[in-house]
């Protein structure tokens, strides 16, 4: 990675840290400006988005990250979080099994699979698009 692309790359996971999610969108998009072919950028770029409530727009840049680096387990898991939340309980299903042939043991991953699954079950009480809580972001 470029050094002026680190730096926005940097800056903006130090704003997403300090919930600025807005703030740290202006900087994933200066440093993916100046390198489009990286998954970690798109992968932040993602949970930016679904904080701010984008959250088709952060699918799609899961699937960007995903397209970069296919054995990105945390942006499988991000996409079915996403998917869940839109109430597309199929395609969530699909990214945690995927995820969990990545990474068998990851806890994060199994406790946001089973949330998914309940809200199906239940066809969450919520209203669309309404993010659940107990998801856990990787």
């Amino acid at each position: 990675m470029k050094v002026i692309v680190s730096y926005w790359y940097n800056k903006g996971v130090v704003l997403c840290n300090a919930n600025m999610h807005e703030k740290a969108l202006y900087c994933f998009d200066k440093a993916l400006s100046m390198e489009k072919d990286n998954d970690l950028i798109w992968f932040r770029q993602g949970i930016a988005l679904f904080h701010v409530k984008k959250l088709q727009e952060a699918i799609s840049s899961f699937d960007h990250s995903l397209w970069i680096n296919q054995n990105n387990a945390a942006a499988l898991n991000n996409k079915g979080v996403a998917l869940s939340v839109l109430k597309r309980f199929g395609e969530a299903e699909e990214c945690f099994r995927k995820a969990l042939d990545l990474n068998p043991g990851n806890p994060g991953v199994k406790i946001n699979r089973n949330i998914s699954n309940e809200m199906k079950q239940t066809e969450n009480q919520q209203s669309r698009g309404e993010i659940n809580e107990n998801f856990s972001l990787c």
